[in-house]
């Protein structure tokens, strides 16, 4: 009788999960980053759209789903932009603590890529 009652508590749990609406506001991530994978020349775009959505996010107090900033960062690195791609890795970081080795190790990459450069 116990293992019936486990059963059916552990079955209403994991189907409740299911039912729930995303957490975080993606505006579409999947789809846009699909769209980017299937034609790199629609990066930019992409790019300003998570931009401005995020953006939008933290004019209303919300917090970012995770990864978003580490996207953002990610294409201004590629774009050359070292100083912005350093400021959404530290928000990535801040807003997702898990997240802080890897960000912490991007950005120290990042610095010392421009001290060897310096030299």
């Amino acid at each position: 009788m116990k293992t019936g009652r486990l059963v059916l508590i552990l079955l209403a749990l994991f189907t409740s999960g299911c039912a729930v609406q995303g957490r975080y506001d993606w505006n579409q991530y999947d789809q846009r980053l699909y769209d980017y994978y299937k034609n790199p020349a629609t990066g930019e775009a992409f790019a300003e759209a998570m931009a401005a959505h995020v953006q939008a996010l933290e004019t209303a107090g919300k917090k970012p789903a995770p990864g978003l900033y580490a996207e953002l960062g990610t294409f201004a690195l590629s774009r050359g932009d070292s100083r912005q791609a350093v400021a959404y890795y530290s928000k990535e970081r801040q807003a997702w603590p898990e997240s802080r080795g890897l960000m912490s190790a991007l950005i120290a990459n990042i610095d010392k890529g421009k001290a060897e450069v310096s030299k």
